[in-house]
């Protein structure tokens, strides 16, 4: 069977998809370029036409992810300025971080905990990012949920609820991948109320608010 020959944007596109995998999965230090070559089926030097070297290929893999963290931001934006956009949109997000069948999702995160345990430059520049685009209108939700009384006790900094939140959501992702190996107790929904419920209660809210929000 003749092989169909790949055009220069195609076989570009496999090498990033291939490389996106593998930095997903060995971080950007352990991941090999001859791994990368060898898995998108060309050699080293037609790859490095492509991509003049690991770090531009790196950099390459880091703005695709940037654009799809983009496109969450917009799905996860608030709309209104309450507890309840607050507490569905966490729902949101964790159904996102917990589904089996986004894999491109689950690279993102996996290339944001890589760079954690790593260089840090890429998960310092998504969390400013998200801080930016974000945390303003968090701010006000969490303001007016406070002044609803769905929100009671200490106050916690927005930059602290932002961040506990992600890094619950990063580590959700990765632990429930493989049912059968995952720590946590229940799956899917079950495991998004648990995380729903988590959060939410660590930022103040109150039980009857965040069951009263849930059932909206």
């Amino acid at each position: 069977m003749k092989r169909t020959r790949l055009s220069a944007n195609e076989r570009k596109s496999v090498i990033l998809a291939n490389a996106r995998a593998i930095f997903a999965q060995s971080g950007y230090e352990s991941a090999r370029t001859q791994d990368i070559a060898k898995r998108s089926g060309v050699s080293e030097a037609l790859m490095y036409r492509h991509f003049p070297s690991k770090a531009a290929l790196y950099r390459a893999v880091l703005r695709e992810v940037i654009r799809e963290q983009d496109a969450s931001y917009e799905l996860l934006s608030l709309q209104e300025l309450t507890g309840r956009a607050l507490v569905r949109n966490l729902q949101t997000y964790f159904r996102i971080a917990a589904s089996p069948e986004k894999s491109g999702v689950k690279e993102g995160f996996r290339l944001l905990l890589a760079s954690l345990v790593g260089d840090t430059s890429f998960a310092t520049l998504v969390y400013r990012r998200a801080q930016r685009l974000m945390n303003h209108r968090i701010a006000l939700a969490l303001q007016n949920a406070r002044e609803a009384g769905d929100i009671v006790g200490r106050e916690i900094s927005v930059k602290n609820t932002s961040l506990f939140t992600e890094h619950v959501g990063t580590l959700l992702n990765i632990l429930s991948a493989d049912v059968d190996r995952t720590p946590y107790d229940g799956s899917g929904e079950e495991l998004v109320r648990d995380a729903v419920w988590f959060c939410c209660r660590g930022v103040g809210f109150t039980d009857e608010a965040i069951g009263r929000h849930l059932e909206d």
